[in-house]
């Protein structure tokens, strides 16, 4: 038997963000070198999810007197609000004197070969590959300035990277499986998984490095340099499922093309 939904002491995000959130984070938001905010975040995909999975899980701390709502600025809301500040985030551009400006767009994506990723047969799923992820979710969520690569770099090839592929994996099993928890799921997937996965694959030093929307994707990085270990510096694991060294596994990423 389900247990019935707790009451809300605020009736929607907007009320939650204009009767409180806006009053609590005071900021200095006109020089946009500091901090940054857009008037009509609501305009903007990522700021509204974020503010809705900030107000649900402050909602659910509030229920909690001791140290729910210190919970809810440290773990959640102060790391929600650096990324909607951060002039380099998804308000770029805008500001309190020029107002919303429409200068950002979901990441530009290029379609994989046909067959490279395989859809995965589990029931509840939302999406059914990480292609389906990064293109209706992903790639609308984190619209980022990427054409000065300085800056934030992206793929459109991204499925050409091994690391992408692997990251935006689980990136989107994990959002499968926060997104059942309505108090605080979402909340801690972007802040535990997409926030610190999408920062590693936008750093300009990263493995987007040499890649762009401009040129497009540069196949000029590959496996580090190694040399091979003798055998007797590493005792073998007596499992039966471990790495066979004759398997074929030139491309990593087709293990994470297929199955669960």
């Amino acid at each position: 038997m389900t247990e019935p939904e707790q009451p809300t002491y605020y009736p929607s995000v907007a009320a939650f963000v204009e009767n409180y959130l806006i009053h609590i984070y005071q900021r200095q938001v006109t020089d946009t070198t500091d901090a940054v905010w857009c008037p009509e975040w609501w305009k903007h995909t990522e700021a509204v999810i974020r503010l809705e999975t900030l107000w649900r899980a402050w909602e659910y701390f509030r229920r909690n007197p001791r140290t729910g709502l210190s919970n809810w600025f440290l773990d959640h809301a102060d790391r929600h609000m650096a990324k909607l500040f951060d002039p380099s985030g998804p308000f770029k551009y805008c500001g309190v004197r020029n107002g919303h400006q429409e200068l950002l767009s979901p990441l530009i994506l290029t379609q994989p070969p046909k067959g490279m990723f395989q859809n995965v047969d589990t029931p509840g799923t939302a999406y059914q590959s990480v292609v389906e992820f990064v293109e209706n979710y992903l790639s609308l969520l984190y619209q980022r300035q990427v054409s000065d690569t300085t800056d934030t770099v992206w793929c459109p090839s991204w499925w050409e990277h091994t690391e992408a592929v692997a990251r935006l994996d689980a990136s989107w099993r994990a959002w499968e499986y926060y997104r059942r928890e309505a108090d605080t799921g979402l909340s801690r997937w972007f802040i535990e998984h997409a926030d610190p996965h999408m920062a590693v694959l936008m750093d300009p030093r990263g493995p987007f490095r040499f890649c762009g929307v401009r040129q497009g994707h540069k196949a000029l990085l590959g496996p580090l340099p190694t040399t091979v270990a003798q055998p007797e510096m590493f005792a073998d694991v007596d499992d039966p499922e471990r790495y066979v060294p004759d398997s074929d596994v030139s491309d990593v990423s087709e293990q994470l093309r297929g199955g669960d």
